[in-house]
């Protein structure tokens, strides 16, 4: 009996140990807000539990073509859409959410607006790079990172990724089945190809706020750069000093 007990303790141990250093690991992976992935529902939508509640998350500033539409039903490389939304958040360790300063974080139907990261990184960037999302919903031109997605979006239009293969089918309005001649729903469906280099997100300037309410901002090669918790991104110091946040390390 007291072998089994002993045994037992080591094994605790073992898994308390493994966690503790599996833990910061996954912390360098958040940016913004951790939550827990009920379903991913198609390329450009989500349902998460956020503060107690099942809340669905809206990508902010892509659009990607429509899966279930009550009216228009599947729309070409919607599929493909759902397929790598689901593939990236699904095999990610860590999914987060991270709200626009600059935008409202719901909504009129209650989604919640956010960028969106698995294990860091971008899903809207994947989307928009590998030609299966298009810029859509900007509301304002101060944005976050709505420069940075138009310039995924040119990307994947001069390759002809994805979405941009076929002209006339992408609009300002949206997407027009009409502009590929043929298509039937679940006919025509492709092997999605993933874009991944370079990731103009993935070395971003990281801005916290401490329990002090204090501003700090955290370039790359910062010591602790990957332990921080941004609370913002930015592409420029110019930009986190402007939101008033201060550089912690001084070379």
């Amino acid at each position: 009996m007291l072998f089994i007990v002993i045994s037992i303790i080591i094994l605790l141990m073992i898994v308390v140990v493994y966690m503790r250093k599996l833990a910061p690991q996954q912390e360098q992976y958040i940016i913004g807000e951790k939550v827990e992935v009920v379903s991913v529902m198609d390329g450009d939508t989500m349902k998460v539990r956020y503060n107690g509640q099942i809340k669905k998350v809206r990508f902010l500033l892509i659009d990607t073509p429509e899966m279930y539409h009550k009216r228009i039903g599947e729309q070409p490389f919607a599929r493909e859409a759902q397929q790598l939304s689901r593939m990236l958040i699904q095999n990610a360790q860590v999914v987060s959410i991270m709200f626009d300063p600059n935008e409202e974080r719901e909504d009129r139907y209650g989604r919640l607006l956010a960028y969106v990261y698995a294990d860091g990184k971008s899903i809207q960037e994947l989307l928009l790079r590998s030609g299966y999302a298009r810029v859509g919903y900007v509301y304002t031109k101060q944005a976050q990172y709505v420069d940075e997605f138009y310039a995924f979006q040119e990307e994947a239009k001069q390759a002809k990724r994805g979405i941009w293969r076929y002209a006339g089918y992408v609009t300002k309005k949206g997407f027009h089945a009409e502009a590929i001649p043929h298509w039937q729903p679940g006919k025509q469906v492709e092997s999605v190809q993933l874009v991944t280099e370079p990731n103009l997100l993935a070395h971003q300037i990281k801005g916290n706020i401490n329990p002090k309410g204090e501003k700090r901002y955290y370039k790359p090669g910062d010591p602790n750069y990957d332990q921080v918790n941004p609370e913002q991104l930015f592409m420029s110091e110019e930009e986190a000093k402007a939101a008033g946040f201060i550089r912690v390390f001084r070379p």
